[in-house]
């Protein structure tokens, strides 16, 4: 009982950050949740099941770009009730999912940590857990670079009077440096998102001039909770709360009825948001005062894990010598009560016997505690020592005094180290202030191999490059770290680098270990050995033969050359929905040599798929940094999130490149887009408002005809909305184009597909997520290439016709009716992890010349009738991969 370990899900690489899930069994924890993580979960032996909460230690995309599909897959997977923890500007983050996030069948409860620096409590006091249950006890720990070490200035009301006078003691004079930037107020208290909203806020919400933008202080701060319980309605707050409004009350019982309800043809009708969803999609309020084109300063968290203390075991034969009877009796022993019995005097009386706890349980086991630090710059370090030395509650689990150490134990400390902070003589010297007995798991991406973590897509890439090596290379991967670990001074010696599947067992204790059930790795050891996949008899048959043909055919001379041939197609994600081991979710990239390159759609681990297809540089100059130099136009279709959830953390690292790009990025995307893109902004740098930075554009604005209005929104509501600020001439001019045009397809939700039309007389047409759709078959006539979804099978109209989406032979049928010279398919259904079309050799009868997109190729326009002879042998390639693990989730209820 009480058996727990902690594992790395993932670490820091290409595909994904550090992900650190806690496991007792009978609950999950989960800490950090970036890009990828939800596919790294799937592909793993872990179930979703039981999860209880998710940590995370900054509010930012590097360790929150995964928490959307996370929570996503978490109710898809009937989890009840989630809880979200994290410093100060994580309502801000989940508050900007809010077109894009939302689940009725999931109680959400989201929790910011309070914000004043540890070293700033009263000394004599404890600080009281940001959670607490039967099995797992955390504090947290906000930690602040060091041109604000003690924190950003307090707004006191926030504050209670001991903790002002406490800080304004202990607050000591920031050091030289630039100017301060913009900073949230301080709290003491944690704030939770499903209290009661002061029933005012939403009467004011209702006035015709409202602008939620404009609120201040905690009024902000309500409007964010009120978002959140807007987005997952489901939401277990007291009925008897006075402060509730008769709405608000109505909504409780409505999640109750849902609690109660015995049989899924029970109707349960649907709770009234409080809001209109006019009043929703306004910007947020801000987090701090100032330019909002400039980051706030925020904390980052550590996290202390406790864990239970287990109650000695109860002696028997000690027990019977003492008289002490059967029954109820003992247990009250075993809970730590002191008892009193009757027993024989020996002279056939009775007499009164005390038996205390001790004199037959045997001791208590002392608690264990795991210590996660996230220290993301140098600058952190000092905040980091201070709250282990001038506090006396955290300074006594970092201690080398064995009397101490016996009490607080600290069986191991993950470490996320930010650039330039492990070789920091002060880290090894915080490192090395705890017992010799404590393990260290280190993740440092200087100091990491750049493993492959989706190890199954990238076998069959190593496959497929055996066919056609030019047009599916093999994802780069490093195993060779840029520093060796080994290399830095004064390590403790239970030092040890973090790895996907590493497990520290807390209770019993063990050293870190590879779980030994953990899913055998498909791709290292070829990575290790520097081999590729080895094929099947009949597969290299089958390669051989169209290789043949292929060679044969270019032997007669290759097609004529056409316009665009030289343009180069990049499959960065070909699946819908929910990733697979297979299948990333939907992205494409356009090279235009010369001119500059174009990403369609940008869902979640978008940067991944493109460092492992073009490799990660350390210095930022080459590899997929050369490549995210030439990117000035990503275009996002809709607002479903796995066609935009990466385009934070593309933003992010464009914005960290130096020297940065020489010409700006337009961003072409729905209102809603970029309303959450300015919104991220006030936590980190995006590069908006910057020199050559992003430029928003609405696609609205590119539209073939004019667009449907947004509601009762006005033009002026945000600057991207006003014709003066569109910008698509300017697009247009540095990517050689004559028109980038808009294109409203048939899906369920507002969305769009393009045309891109170039000075050199080629155009592609992109469908986005659609039925057949006479608007695009309408602008893209004669287009060079048709990159068209084709989400089921040929045999399914009627499903997709539900779904809003297209079978592969009316994918062909469009691109017929087009007139189309190429058809590239993508976005297939999870449920078809091998689905190519019925192969065409030549548009004879009108169709296109058909080809299927694969993660990581590289598919150059003028080679596309290479891929479409290739495409039998493909199939029979993915007929021996069998088919996909069968999954916690009904992928056919999704989206």
């Amino acid at each position: 009982m009480h058996a727990w370990n902690v594992s790395v899900l993932t670490d820091v690489t290409c595909d994904t950050e550090p992900t650190l899930l806690v496991d007792f069994g009978v609950a999950k924890y989960v800490f950090n949740a970036g890009e990828g993580t939800g596919r790294a979960w799937l592909g793993s032996h872990h179930s979703f099941r039981k999860t209880k909460a998710l940590f995370v230690t900054a509010a930012g995309t590097q360790r929150c770009g995964g928490v959307s599909g996370l929570m996503m897959l978490c109710a898809d997977s009937t989890i009840p009730k989630l809880e979200v923890f994290g410093p100060t500007g994580l309502m801000q983050y989940l508050a900007s999912m809010r077109s894009y996030t939302y689940r009725t069948t999931m109680a959400v409860k989201a929790v910011e940590a309070p914000s004043v620096p540890a070293q700033s409590l009263p000394s004599s006091e404890k600080p009281t857990p940001l959670f607490q249950d039967e099995c797992l006890t955390v504090y947290s720990i906000p930690l602040y670079p060091s041109s604000a070490t003690d924190g950003p200035e307090p707004r006191r009301s926030l504050l209670s009077p001991a903790a002002e006078r406490m800080l304004k003691r202990k607050r000591t004079p920031s050091p030289p440096g630039p100017s301060k930037r913009r900073s949230p107020p301080i709290t003491d208290r944690a704030i939770d998102s499903t209290s009661a909203v002061p029933p005012t806020l939403t009467s004011r919400a209702r006035s015709p001039r409202f602008d939620a933008s404009t609120l201040t202080g905690e009024d902000a701060q309500e409007w964010r909770k009120l978002m959140l319980q807007e987005m997952f309605p489901m939401q277990e707050v007291d009925k008897a709360d006075p402060a509730l409004s008769s709405k608000e009350k109505a909504r409780v019982a409505l999640v109750r009825a849902k609690k109660t309800k015995t049989t899924e043809d029970d109707a349960v009708p649907r709770a009234k948001p409080l809001i209109g969803m006019e009043k929703r999609s306004v910007r947020l309020p801000r987090l701090a005062e100032g330019d909002a084109h400039v980051p706030s300063t925020l904390p980052v968290l550590a996290y202390l894990l406790v864990g239970p203390s287990v109650r000695g075991k109860f002696d028997v034969k000690k027990a019977e010598a003492l008289g002490v009877p059967r029954g109820p009796i003992r247990g009250k022993l075993t809970k730590g009560e002191t008892i009193t019995f009757e027993v024989d005097d020996g002279d056939g009386g009775k007499i009164q016997r005390t038996v205390k706890p001790e004199d037959c349980v045997g001791p208590t086991e002392i608690a264990q505690s795991v210590l996660i630090v996230d220290v993301p710059t140098p600058a952190h370090i000092p905040s980091l020592l201070s709250a282990f030395t001038e506090t006396p509650f955290y300074s006594q689990y970092r201690s080398k005094v064995e009397a101490v150490r016996k009490e607080h134990p600290v069986h191991a400390v993950f470490h996320l180290c930010g650039e330039g902070v492990l070789e920091d003589e002060r880290y090894t010297e915080f490192m090395n202030g705890f017992s010799d007995h404590t393990h260290h798991v280190i993740s440092s991406k200087e100091h990491t191999s750049d493993k492959v973590v989706f190890g199954k897509s990238a076998l069959v890439q190593g496959k497929l490059n055996q066919l056609d090596p030019d047009m599916f290379p093999v994802p780069k991967y490093n195993l060779s770290p840029a520093r060796k670990l080994a290399d830095v001074d004064r390590l403790p010696r239970n030092a040890t680098p973090s790895q996907r599947n590493v497990t520290v067992h807390v209770r019993p204790l063990r050293a870190p270990e590879i779980d030994d059930k953990a899913r055998e790795d498909e791709f290292d050891p070829l990575a290790l050995s520097g081999t590729l996949p080895t094929l099947s008899d009949s597969v290299r048959n089958r390669f051989d033969e169209v290789k043949a043909q292929v060679n044969e055919r270019m032997g007669r001379g290759s097609p004529a050359a056409q316009p665009g041939d030289d343009i180069i197609i990049t499959p960065l994600g070909t699946g819908s929905a929910v990733p697979t081991s297979l299948r990333n979710v939907s992205g494409t990239l356009i090279q235009i040599p010369g001119r500059g390159t174009i990403l369609l759609d940008c869902g979640e681990g978008t940067w991944g798929q493109l460092a492992r297809t073009f490799g990660d540089d350390p210095g930022r100059t080459s590899g997929v940094w050369e490549v995210l130099r030439d990117v000035k136009c990503i275009f996002m279709s809709h607002m479903h999130g796995d066609h935009h959830m990466g385009v934070s953390t593309i933003l992010r690292m464009r914005a960290r490149m130096n020297p940065p790009p020489s010409e700006p990025l337009y961003v072409v995307g729905l209102r809603q887009h970029l309303m959450y893109l300015t919104e991220r902004q006030e936590i980190e740098d995006y590069g908006l408002g910057e020199p050559n930075g992003v430029v928003m554009i609405l696609s609205d604005a590119l539209n073939w005809r004019p667009p449907q209005p947004y509601g009762r929104f006005q033009p002026q509501d945000e600057p991207f909305m006003h014709p003066e600020t569109y910008n698509a001439d300017a697009m247009c001019r540095a990517l050689g184009l004559e028109s980038f045009t808009a294109v409203d397809v048939a899906h369920r939700v507002r969305c769009y597909g393009c045309v891109i039309r170039h000075e050199d007389d080629w155009a592609i047409a992109f469908s986005a997520d659609t039925m057949p759709a006479e608007n695009l078959i309408r602008v893209g006539r004669g287009a060079t290439l048709l990159i068209h979804e084709s989400s089921m099978s040929p045999d399914e109209e009627k499903l997709a016709r539900e779904k809003a989406h297209s079978t592969s032979a009316q994918a062909i049928d469009v691109g017929r009716r087009m007139n189309a010279e190429k058809l590239l398919l993508t976005h297939f259904s999870a449920r078809y992890p091998g689905m190519p079309p019925r192969r065409r050799e030549d548009g004879g009868d009108g169709s296109p010349l058909i080809g299927m997109a694969f993660d990581y190729a590289r598919i150059r326009l003028g080679d596309m009738w290479k891929l479409n002879m290739y495409l039998p042998a493909i199939q029979h390639t993915f007929d021996e991969f069998g088919e996909e693990d069968p999954m916690e989730i009904d992928l056919t209820k999704l989206q």
